[in-house]
């Protein structure tokens, strides 16, 4: 178990030998793990080239669904099997810690749990991952649910995609995005962060000694999502466009929709694309997706595209009351995963002598997996501590920007609650 507060001072207090940690980045992951860093009493700056509360900010955490979802995912690029018991480890630290969060009165707004009902279009019985993963889910979830009568009681149409065959369901956090990022931002800037504006160019190795250098750092977070495809010049990386259509949810056309609802996508491939994805969220709005382009398309993702037309079909087939809905103030939110193959990259640089932990390609589940990945970073971090370190050869380029320090914007906030992960 660890031990993470969202009071404004660090839980473990910093000293003046404690290890100086640089972080990379300014999404869920880089924020997570800088929190993490800080209440066991680690030193930590910074770097993002945007932030949540840059007016033009394209921080892949806010374009996400924000579901908490359990691996593997039934809609968008599947997780890969290789990892599948470390990521749901991973997710269940997460689930845990929102779950917390959610119970706590100053937080209202910021995270809830919502009923998450799953179907398929085929037999759990004799699919091994759908075993696992059901068995993963009564042991370890709570609100537990499964039968046949989830279908009418949410009115779904069991004719969708050929055939729906099982249903279940169980609490799940769900986060608001905005809301959740102002939060871990400011947390983390009143636990003592250092904060600044700037972009890293180029290979991160190939730097390294002199970003530990300037930031006078003893160790390297790169959480940078999609710029870690150059920065750790990982061919894996890649980007997989998404959108998601808000449509309104307050009772005037159809009973308002209190529980998300998903179905597993039946078409083979890494996109996942003909799964079906109903998120309500606490604003009165429904968010509908999912869409996630082949990789390499750059096609356009708006309310007439094809492609957001068949996922509008989709939702509405699976849920008919949907053909009622009003498009929202703001219709649709497009963003990019940062995906890699072969999952999640939770380690340190393989080049003898480096202080680099890498901590990117979270995909589509980067909420869910956040906590247990800032937990796998911040043990990469003591074991580096724990090493004794002559100092790294590395050659030095001028690959960095001018870096300036720039502190977000910031609220006041109350949250003085300890939250066990």
């Amino acid at each position: 178990m660890e031990l993470l507060s969202t009071q404004s001072s660090p839980l473990q207090a910093p000293t003046k030998d404690s290890m100086h940690v640089l972080v990379l980045g300014g999404g869920v992951v880089a924020l997570t793990t800088a929190w993490t860093l800080l209440d066991r009493g680690l030193k930590v700056t910074i770097v993002s080239e945007e932030w949540a509360s840059s007016p033009e900010n394209k921080v892949s955490s806010l374009a996400a669904g924000a579901l908490w979802k359990c691996l593997p995912l039934e809609c968008g690029p599947q997780a890969v099997t290789a990892n599948l018991e470390t990521n749901q480890k991973w997710t269940l630290e997460s689930y845990k810690l929102f779950n917390a969060l959610a119970a706590m009165p100053e937080l209202k707004g910021i995270i809830e749990t919502r009923p998450c009902t799953i179907v398929t279009t085929g037999t759990i019985e004799g699919n091994a991952n759908m075993e696992k993963k059901l068995d993963f889910v009564q042991k370890n979830l709570s609100g537990f649910r499964r039968g046949e009568n989830l279908f009418s009681e949410y009115q779904i149409n069991t004719e969708h995609a050929s055939g729906l065959t099982e249903a279940y369901e169980y609490s799940a956090p769900v986060i608001n995005v905005t809301k959740a990022m102002e939060f871990l931002t400011d947390l983390v800037a009143r636990k003592g962060a250092t904060m600044k504006t700037g972009a890293i160019k180029g290979s991160l190795l190939e730097q390294e000694a002199r970003l530990l250098r300037e930031h006078r750092a003893d160790a390297i977070v790169n959480a940078m999502g999609l710029g870690a495809a150059v920065a750790a010049n990982d061919p894996n990386v890649y980007g997989l466009h998404g959108a998601l259509v808000r449509l309104v949810n307050d009772g005037s056309a159809f009973p308002v929709i209190k529980n998300t609802l998903i179905v597993s996508s039946t078409r083979a491939g890494e996109s996942g694309g003909d799964g079906a994805f109903i998120l309500p969220r606490d604003d009165g709005i429904l968010a509908i997706g999912t869409i996630s382009t082949a990789e390499g398309q750059a096609e356009d993702l708006g309310l007439d595209s094809q492609a957001v037309r068949e996922m509008r079909a989709r939702c509405e087939d699976l849920l008919p009351q949907l053909k009622l809905a009003k498009l929202a103030e703001v219709p649709i939110i497009r963003g990019t995963r940062p995906q890699r193959r072969g999952g999640a990259r939770v380690e340190r640089e393989d080049v003898a002598g480096s202080r680099i932990v890498h901590a990117y390609g979270h995909g589509g589940a980067g909420w869910s997996l956040a906590v247990g990945s800032a937990n796998e970073t911040a043990r990469l971090i003591d074991e580096i501590a724990a090493e004794t370190l002559s100092g790294p050869s590395l050659s030095v380029l001028e690959g960095v920007s001018t870096v300036k320090e720039t502190y977000p914007t910031q609220k006041t906030s109350l949250f003085e609650t300890s939250v066990m992960v």
